[in-house]
Order: structure tokens, then C-alpha cells, then sequence
């Protein structure tokens, strides 16, 4: 099992910190993007909505979260000895498939489990949105 990523958040508060944090950055890379693709002041103003900010930001700090990636035995093992319950996993996937990369949120009582066979990137990044979409936006826009 090896771990990818920067952040695992214990509580609500570490995450709503993290995620007011990369905001500013979300910000700084849309202006940078939009710069490198030549929209001018009022193109900016037009194109660049909250929405889209918000957007860069989703993104941002899911793709920070901190993954443990491994084969199945391991997410079992992982989880036996997590303090979780079967119940609490959320699971995308094929169960037909040797590998997992998973998220605990302790907070939220949830681990977010995405199976793969041969992209483990991919399934980080797949995994990092769902346990986004699926638990921290609902925790950050309530």
C-alpha cells in the first residue's frame, strides 16, 4: 500500500481550512489560464464567473486529498483495522478487479473506495472528485 497526495482531513474544520486555503490559488491559476489563452479584460469579465472560480477551486483541493492506493487484500486489511465499517465505504466500481484506491473521511464516517485494474493516476483522480462530490461539497456549500 503506498499513499498519494497531501491531505486527509480528520475533522470539518481541517477541510473547510484547507479548502478557504486553496482558494486564492484556484483563483491565481483560472487568471494565469485565461492569460495564456489570450482573453482580454472584458473576455475575462464575461467568461471568468463565480462559478467557474468555484469550479477551479473543487478541484484543487480534491486533487490534494490523500489516496492510499493498493491490491483489494489490502484495502480489507486497511479496513479491518480502520475503526470503519463495511457499511461506511462507498464503493465505485468493478468488484471483478484487483486493485483499490480508497479515502477515509473520518468526520463524515465515510471512506470513498474506487476499484481499478491497470491506472491507479486515473482512479486516484476518479476516486478525489466522487469523494468530493459525494461528501466535502455537501459538507462546504451547506
Amino acid at each position: 500500500m503506498e499513499t498519494r497526495g497531501t491531505f486527509a482531513p480528520e475533522t470539518r474544520a481541517e477541510a473547510l481550512e484547507r479548502y478557504e486555503e486553496v482558494g486564492p490559488v484556484a483563483q491565481v491559476v483560472v487568471r494565469e489560464a485565461t492569460k495564456a489563452m489570450s482573453f482580454d479584460a472584458d473576455e475575462y469579465d464575461e467568461r471568468v464567473t463565480p462559478e467557474v472560480i468555484r469550479t477551479a477551486r473543487d478541484a484543487t483541493f480534491a486533487e490534494l486529498l490523500a489516496v492510499h492506493v493498493g491490491q483489494s487484500a489490502e484495502f480489507d486489511e486497511w479496513l479491518a483495522d480502520s475503526g470503519f465499517d463495511d457499511e461506511d465505504v462507498v464503493r465505485i466500481g468493478s468488484d471483478n478487479v484487483d486493485n483499490v484506491v480508497w479515502h477515509p473521511i473520518p468526520f463524515a464516517d465515510t471512506v470513498v473506495a474506487a476499484t481499478y485494474q491497470d491506472e491507479p493516476d486515473a482512479a486516484a483522480s476518479t476516486l478525489r472528485r466522487n469523494a468530493f462530490g459525494r461528501v466535502y461539497r455537501e459538507e462546504f456549500y451547506r
